[in-house]
Order: structure tokens, then sequence, then C-alpha cells
């Protein structure tokens, strides 16, 4: 399973980077054109997305020396493509929401197969208050 976890990593890694620098480097007209007209987004919404999107793909990257960096990556990840499949479904694209509601279900079993990783992030992220 580790090597599926590995080769699952990667491959979201290299997705986001991709989607994420196709939304930070495209134009604006083209950016009107794929998301303004169909989805009703703003275009700096839309750049702030890929911003977001190429830095979760950067963590996913580091997430293979860094347990914490893998586990905050998948968290943005799963934010972005639970925003993406409403957005579409919202728009009324079915269809369009499968590829963000596929993208959430791997980044979930990559959760689950790193969970050794969230584990070690709760007991290092666990404050304790004197009350």
């Amino acid at each position: 399973m580790k090597w599926v976890a590995r080769i699952l990593q990667g491959l979201l890694a290299l997705d986001f980077l991709f989607a994420g620098g196709m939304k930070i480097f495209s134009s604006s007209e083209q950016i009107k054109e794929l998301f303004t007209d169909s989805l009703g987004t703003p275009p700096a919404l839309i750049y702030t997305v890929g911003a977001f999107e190429a830095l979760a793909g950067l963590a996913l990257v580091a997430g293979y020396r860094s347990p914490r960096a893998a586990v905050l990556s998948i968290a943005i990840m799963l934010a972005i493509m639970i925003g993406a499949t409403v957005t579409n479904l919202s728009a009324g694209l079915v269809g369009d929401a499968m590829v963000p509601l596929a993208t959430f279900i791997l980044a979930a079993f990559l959760l689950y197969l790193r969970r050794d990783a969230l584990k070690s992030f709760r007991t290092t992220a666990n404050i304790k208050f004197k009350g």
C-alpha cells in the first residue's frame, strides 16, 4: 500500500500543478470563456484558486519528505474539490462536476492511506490550554 500512496500522491501533485498552472497563466479572455461565462465566477477567484492549486501540488511533492506538508496539502485539495463540485452542480453542469468529485475521492483515499501522517499531525498540533 505504501507504493500505491506514493504513486497516487505523485499523480495528484501533477494534476494540481497542471490545473493551477493553467489557471494562473491563462489570459483573462480564456478565463472568461472557460469559467466566467459558464460558471459565473469572477476571474480574480479563478486566479486565486489556481494559485492555491499550484501551492497544494507543490506541498504534496514536499509531502514525500514531510508528512505534515502532505496532510495540509490534501486538506487544501479536499476543500478546493468540494468547492469545484458544488460550483459545477449549482451551475447545472452535472457532467463537469464528476471530475472534481472523482479527484475529491482520490484525495480522500490518499488521506486514508497517509493516516499515519494524519495521526502524527494531530499529536504535534495538539494544544492544551490551562484554565
